[in-house]
């Protein structure tokens, strides 16, 4: 650990600019950019230089189920991907005078030259996007997070003690960095900025250009918005800022700073093709941007408040739930089987950054566009087959999409993905039993699915021999909303654990 002076220094000496230049320049960034977008990135840097700010340049790079290897390696888990699509996440390079802990430089995986995947940010500092966003999806995110934070874990924190039936929950709760000084926090700075804010904004979010500003100090926004439309942004409506406010982060660059990470959500694009183009062109630029007048006021933003929740009440259909977890108990022979329910971290664990970051508690990546329920601890290779009974999200308004994914634990590592249309109409064979069909789901998961219907089959390669499992539901923006469902009006998942040897008969004529 120490500070990150030879690379910077030395290329300061070759440079007569009074910016400071990164390590990756655009030509070599990797990421392709419309000729449009890339005479902005070159016109807006060009002019930041030639007003004395320093200015360094990051990448982007895509974060998939098989790059797990690398956190498992460095951390020990996968921080809870989503399975649903990769992440597109930034690395960038570090200021002479920043703080540089080794134990983070392959966080995520090797980087391209000397950028990493975590920063501190300083007072007068702000992290600007120029980006063309991907064709049309279901959701688009671009969202900061304070990653570690210095301290201790407070073995007397309510939370902590109200996890100790689960030890998995609070070991991952409450878990140290590879920097033993540091705790892993993953704690979002306030809500972010997705596609529905950015087209409520600007009109419009997919296939368009747009600009993001993340910054603690109100000051840099203004300067930079009006750098961006000197650089040829035709409306300052296409600006986009995050707050970092220092009544929440611990600002500064020292070793004593939050480091701090960003992070791009893209979900099922309509055009699958075009999308994964998109994931591969990877078309954002980045730049750190400081301003040399250190001896000028900052003006902070203030401590975050939050988009307020909204939700359909599902508690109508708490009984129909109920009846149908009975439906399939009754239908495998099985009355007696154990019934788990999920449960919304965002109730259990107070699962929101800027509750987490006070007790230095890891908030598992929150994000205010969805609500996070999950399964008790399961086990698949003693016979078990898994039955998940819920209500449907986007049959109810309460989501744009679903998505329900086995997590091998103790790595929580998602493993596949199971989306709102797999789960469409699944319950429909229980129609005489159960009211309300419609809005609700039965799926299985288990080793071998042959001849079952509605199911999806975790290998040994996804989860090993013997392996445990939680199963997490995500229910991402309410459809007319800008943010996730209120969980207190949903009804939350059920786990039935069945035993294979008494599967029925019937299934095989319900494909």
């Amino acid at each position: 650990m120490k500070f990150h002076t030879f690379c910077f220094v030395f290329t300061a000496m070759l440079v007569s600019a009074p910016a400071l230049s990164g390590s990756n320049n655009y030509s070599n960034s990797g990421n392709q950019l419309p000729t449009s977008l890339e005479q902005k990135v070159k016109s807006f840097r060009a002019d930041l230089e030639a007003r004395g700010y320093q200015v360094a340049q990051g990448n982007w790079h895509l974060f998939t189920i098989e790059d797990c290897k690398f956190p498992l390696e460095t951390i020990g888990i996968c921080m809870g991907n989503n399975p649903a699509a990769p992440y597109v996440i930034l690395t960038l390079p570090l200021w002479p005078d920043e703080f540089v802990d080794d134990t983070m430089k392959d966080l995520l995986g090797p980087t391209q030259g000397d950028t990493w995947w975590t920063y501190r940010l300083d007072e007068r500092e702000a992290l600007v996007v120029l980006a063309q966003l991907p064709p049309p999806g279901r959701y688009f995110s671009l969202e900061t997070y304070v990653f570690t934070r210095e301290g201790e874990i407070n073995t007397n924190d309510e939370i902590y003690q109200s996890v100790q039936a689960d030890p998995f929950m609070q070991s991952i709760l409450f878990k140290k960095s590879p920097n033993p000084s540091r705790l892993l926090t993953f704690a979002s700075v306030g809500d972010n900025n997705n596609n529905v804010v950015i087209e409520q904004q600007s009109g419009a979010a997919f296939d368009q250009q747009r600009f993001f500003i993340i910054t603690p100090d109100k000051v840099m926004k203004r300067k930079l918005t009006q750098a961006l439309l000197r650089a040829g942004l035709p409306d300052r409506n296409q600006v986009f800022t995050e707050p970092v406010s220092p009544d929440l982060a611990r600002l500064g660059l020292g070793a004593g700073a939050d480091d701090l990470m960003i992070i791009v959500r893209y979900t099922h694009p309509e055009d699958e093709v075009a999308g994964d183009q998109w994931r591969q062109q990877l078309p954002l630029a980045v730049f750190r941007v400081r301003d040399p007048d250190t001896a000028r006021a900052t003006e902070p933003f203030p401590f975050p408040v939050r988009d307020e929740r909204t939700a359909q009440s599902e508690l109508e259909q708490e009984g129909d739930a109920k009846d149908l977890v009975a439906a399939v108990k009754q239908l495998w022979g099985q009355p007696n089987a154990k019934v788990g329910g999920f449960k919304s971290l965002l109730l259990k664990v107070d699962l929101l950054g800027e509750h987490c970051l006070p007790r230095s508690m890891n908030c598992l990546g929150d994000n205010s566009d969805a609500d996070y329920q999950i399964s008790p601890t399961a086990r698949i290779d003693s016979g078990e087959v898994l039955a998940v009974v819920g209500t449907l999200g986007t049959a109810t308004g309460n989501a744009t999409y679903v998505s329900l994914s086995p997590n091998w634990i103790p790595p929580l590592e998602g493993v596949l993905d199971v989306l709102d249309v797999d789960l469409e109409g699944s319950a429909s064979a229980f129609a005489g039993m159960v009211n309300h069909t419609e809005k609700l789901y039965v799926h299985y998961f288990r080793r071998d699915c042959t001849d079952l219907p509605n199911c999806h089959e975790i290998t040994r390669d996804m989860i090993p021999q013997d392996g445990e499992l939680k199963l997490i539901q995500r229910n991402y923006v309410v459809p007319g909303s800008t943010r996730g469902p209120a969980p207190t009006l949903l009804v939350n998942p059920s786990l039935i654990i069945l035993d294979r040897a008494s599967r029925p008969k019937s299934h095989a004529d319900k494909k």
